[in-house]
């Protein structure tokens, strides 16, 4: 007599009960849920609901666990709005150095509307806050980038923001370092660090070439 072979039953899917029950608005509530693992959870699982960001945000604002609040940044700013860019703009110039970090690699990740902030965060008044935003820009693949450090060079008041301005584009281009730093020592003439940065970052390159304005 022939064996009949039994087709073997489907695999259940052990997490398809979990997702069915975590939809975006139960999420949302998860957001300020006692458990920071939770919370974190919560914020990766709510990856492409736009709609959920004004949550996100107001997560990211008030979460006093690092990696909660990380999780919250990274989804929100994957959104890469206008809106959130505004709001982390406004952490650069916080006393509260781990936000002003988290809101720089956020900032970083957002380049298709960070620009318009930028402008306004460098033309403002606070030294901290345009530090920070310099670091924003260091990692941004625009073309606005050796413009608003030459900028800086040019005009920035203040030789650390200037300084920094300087490293950032010696990792752009040489050439655009060199011009960088010709302008700062020339600015800040008593700066040490702006003539060693003016003498040893070599050119290679004429301004045309480096696309300046």
């Amino acid at each position: 007599m022939a064996l009949v072979r039994k087709t073997a039953p489907a695999e259940r899917d052990a997490d398809a009960p979990r997702r069915a029950e975590r939809t975006w608005s139960v999420l949302v509530e998860q957001l300020r849920h006692p458990d920071p693992e939770a919370r974190r959870r919560a914020a990766l699982d709510l990856h492409g609901e736009l709609r959920a960001a004004p949550a996100l945000l107001a997560a990211a604002r008030e979460e006093d666990d690092p990696a909660a609040r990380d999780a919250a940044l990274a989804t929100v700013a994957s959104f890469d709005l206008v809106e959130v860019a505004r709001e982390l703009a406004g952490w650069l110039g916080l006393d509260d150095a781990a936000r002003r970090n988290a809101a720089v690699v956020a900032l970083q990740s957002m380049p298709s509307c960070v620009a318009s902030v930028l402008e306004h965060v460098l033309a403002g008044a606070d030294v901290r806050a345009r530090l920070m935003a310099v670091m924003v820009i260091t990692a941004l693949p625009r073309p606005e980038v050796p413009r608003w450090l030459l900028r800086i060079a040019e005009g920035d008041a203040d030789e650390n923001v200037v300084a920094a301005a300087i490293d950032a584009g010696v990792l752009v281009d040489d050439a655009l370092g060199h011009q960088l730093a010709t302008e700062g020592a020339a600015r800040f003439p008593d700066n040490p660090y702006l003539a060693f940065l003016a003498a040893s970052v070599a050119p290679t390159a004429s301004l045309s070439e480096v696309g300046a304005p």
